[in-house]
């Protein structure tokens, strides 16, 4: 018979066994944490049950708890780690939080940019639609759309977009690539349909600002596409001057009046370009058409002018670039890294690729990598402040890891399309540099004709009347205000610029 004190023994002994468990006093001691608020601990004592569970279900339960815990202390970026690896497993019985997590991710890629190759990553497992909960049914297609749209499935990408519903926060985005997708497709009217929405559905203060004039500047290019060159100009002219897209605007109008024969707009509009305002921008082929556009004028002192510019100005930039691409070839995050340092004011080499660092740090792919290292570095630094709860835990050294990776993979996969895109920029300055040779070649050897014709097309007329990228000439009067230029720039003068040039072809010089 056992004795009442050596009961009390064995129930000591059990109760010291039962606390020395680090699963069950973590997990206890996190439940209790997280219902009183406390989620600075409850995330280390999550953490500990989920690193050493007593069960599958208290693994499950801990990896939720911790999830939200970081949640709520502002850390999404390191709570998107483990709501992700849910989510990653798919709909199971096994994964009861599947749902849940797959909403918390649709919430915190609204507030913070998780990354297409991180969001993409979570849907590699195949996942019945049913399965999706109606909150994240937005996150969930649009994001599958814009990787299917990536990979030039449009109409696999038509289907996904259209499946996003009306009330999401990702349907303006949703609408956009319709947008896109409708013009592709040849449906012009559908297209700016689609572009309108975008526009009416965005204030100016809005996140989606960027997307809005996205729209607009996408209207004009389907006007210019479908010969309204009027049109086009009107939706070019509004986009702001303080706009990232001001100069593609004013760049992209230059043709518009170029194909109308409003060849003082065209020249105005490069003369803003070739600004000093704008020296590290990369426009390389406003060189071109302004020799063309003096060319078509009959004023052959101007295109020599013009192509010895294009030479003056890119002679540097050939040699730098080449130099550039095969120091960093393979170097992918050393790339990224470059054009970092180049936006930040820190670099002092390869000054004559600057034009090309400037146009490739102003890509989506720099701009989302950037998110990315910004929102990480963020936390990491806020990381500090929990170190003396989270440190013995390993929570600290976990997401510490996770972050610092995060941040490699994005500088390394941003770098690699950067790359690519800026050798892509290398190969369009030596096809450039080609046609100032044919210019000059047709020009010294008086067959104008014969250049007139190779840049001719759809001219029913026959007429000698010159035409670019396959759209007919429309020859309507314009209104433009006239600011006359004496030598001098003037910062609030510039998109406004005309010249008040006329033709000398067939103009004969009078004999001395």
């Amino acid at each position: 018979m056992i004795s009442f004190r050596s009961l009390v023994v064995f129930g000591m002994l059990l109760g010291f066994s039962l606390s020395s468990d680090p699963s069950m006093a973590n997990y206890a001691a996190a439940q209790q944490a997280f219902a009183k608020r406390d989620y600075i601990r409850s995330a280390a004592a999550y953490f500990q049950s989920y690193s050493y569970p007593k069960s599958r279900a208290e693994k499950v339960n801990s990896e939720w708890g911790l999830a939200e815990s970081l949640k709520s202390v502002g850390l999404l970026y390191s709570a998107s780690k483990f709501y992700s690896l849910m989510v990653r497993r798919g709909p199971k019985r096994s994964n009861p939080y599947f749902r849940k997590a797959l909403e918390e991710l649709g919430k915190i890629n609204s507030t913070i940019n998780l990354g297409q190759s991180h969001i993409v990553q979570l849907f590699d497992a195949k996942i019945s639609p049913s399965s999706i909960p109606g909150v994240a049914r937005g996150f969930y297609f649009y994001y599958l759309g814009v990787e299917a749209f990536s990979k030039r499935k449009f109409e696999k990408a038509q289907k996904y977009f259209k499946r996003v519903p009306s009330g999401s926060s990702y349907a303006i985005g949703a609408q956009f690539h319709l947008g896109v997708i409708a013009n592709l497709s040849g449906q012009h009217s559908r297209a700016i349909n689609y572009f309108e929405r975008v526009i009416s559905s965005v204030s100016k203060s809005d996140r989606w600002n960027e997307l809005r004039e996205a729209a607009v500047l996408n209207i004009a290019r389907v006007h210019y596409e479908t010969r309204k060159y009027r049109q086009a100009i009107r939706f070019y002219r509004q986009i702001p001057r303080n706009s990232d897209n001001w100069l593609d605007a004013l760049w992209e109008a230059s043709w518009a009046f170029f194909i109308m024969q409003n060849h003082n707009a065209t020249l105005g509009n490069i003369h803003t370009i070739h600004s000093p305002f704008f020296i590290d921008r990369f426009y390389p082929e406003s060189y071109i058409l302004q020799a063309i556009t003096f060319l078509r004028l009959c004023r052959y002192d101007e295109v020599k002018k013009s192509l010895r510019s294009f030479r003056f100005r890119y002679k540097g930039v050939f040699s730098d670039v080449k130099s550039m691409l095969g120091r960093y070839e393979g170097n992918y995050k050393g790339f990224f890294r470059l054009i970092y340092s180049y936006r930040v004011g820190d670099l002092n080499r390869y000054r004559n690729a600057w034009s090309i660092l400037d146009k490739l740090s102003r890509t989506d792919n720099y701009k989302e990598a950037g998110d990315t290292i910004r929102f990480a570095d963020r936390e990491l630094s806020r990381l500090s402040k929990f170190s003396r709860y989270w440190k013995s835990s390993g929570l600290e050294g976990e997401l510490g890891s996770f972050l610092s990776s995060k941040k490699s993979a994005a500088q390394i996969d941003a770098g690699r399309r950067l790359y690519n895109k800026g050798a892509s920029y290398y190969s369009y300055l030596k096809e450039l540099s080609d046609q100032t040779g044919l210019i000059q070649a047709e020009m010294l050897e008086g067959k104008l004709d014969v250049l007139r014709k190779k840049i001719q097309v759809n001219n029913p007329n026959n007429k000698k009347i010159q035409f670019i990228g396959g759209m007919q000439e429309l020859s309507v009067a314009q209104r433009y205000e006239y600011w006359p230029f004496v030598q001098e720039y003037w910062e609030d003068e510039l998109g406004y610029y005309v010249y008040n040039i006329g033709s000398k072809c067939g103009v004969r010089k009078r004999k001395k």
